[in-house]
Formats: C-alpha cells, sequence, structure tokens
C-alpha cells in the first residue's frame, strides 16, 4: 500500500486529515507534516525523508503539498529524485479521500493523475449545479 505524507503550511495537514476521518475514518500509513513561521527548512527536509522512509513498504510514498512554490512543495521537489517518492500540489479534501480511496489499488506512478482529476473534479460551482 502506498504510503501518504501530507506537508502544509501551518496545521492545515492536520486539520485536514482530521476532517478526512470525519468522512472516511482513521486510516494507516497516512501521516502530517506542518512548517510555521520561524521553522527550519532543513528539518523539515530530514522530517520528510524520515517520514517517507517510515511510509514506504515498497510501494511508494505520494507527498501531497498545500502550494506550488511554496516552502513545503519546494523541500519536497528535492526529494523527488528517489524512484519511490511522487509528489502532487493543491491539497483539497476530495483529493485527500481519493487518494486513499485508491492506493492499494493504483500504482505509485498512477496516483498523481488520480489526485489531480479528484481535486479538479472536487471545485464546482454549486449554484451552477443546482440552479
Amino acid at each position: 500500500m502506498v504510503g501518504i505524507l501530507v506537508v502544509t503550511h501551518g496545521n492545515f495537514s492536520e486539520a485536514i486529515i482530521g476532517s478526512m476521518e470525519l468522512v472516511f475514518g482513521r486510516q494507516e500509513k497516512l501521516e502530517a507534516l506542518t512548517l510555521n513561521y520561524g521553522d527550519d527548512i532543513k528539518e523539515l527536509l530530514a522530517k520528510i525523508k524520515e517520514k517517507a522512509r517510515k511510509l514506504d513498504d515498497g510501494d511508494g510514498v505520494m507527498v501531497l503539498v498545500d502550494l506550488l512554490g511554496g516552502s513545503p512543495c519546494n523541500v519536497t521537489a528535492s526529494c523527488l529524485k528517489e524512484e519511490h517518492i511522487q509528489c502532487v500540489t493543491g491539497l483539497n479534501l476530495p483529493m485527500l479521500i481519493t487518494v486513499l480511496e485508491e492506493r492499494e489499488r493504483a500504482a505509485l506512478w498512477e496516483l498523481p493523475e488520480v489526485a489531480m482529476e479528484s481535486g479538479k473534479s472536487g471545485i464546482v460551482n454549486l449554484k451552477e449545479l443546482i440552479g
């Protein structure tokens, strides 16, 4: 099973996992990392590498980050030379739930597309949908 690591600015990673658990229940092989004001980027890099090793049982690790170009994204990018790590930006709740649903059926290399499609399809103008 692919491990999932959620890395965000502030406590968003912990909060979105908490919200996901309300809908989807507690999940194994899922970890959160936060980057707060004044945190050391080198420490974040070490934590990402440590968590990725912990989460990878041979199927790899999918990292979901909040913002393209933000520090969690940039630090994760330096880890992507590893074969068993993928990363998608723009984290939202539909994306997280779908990745968790699909990670036992889909290979690591397939999960970025799954994440991106789900993230996009979860964005809807409700007034147009029901109007």
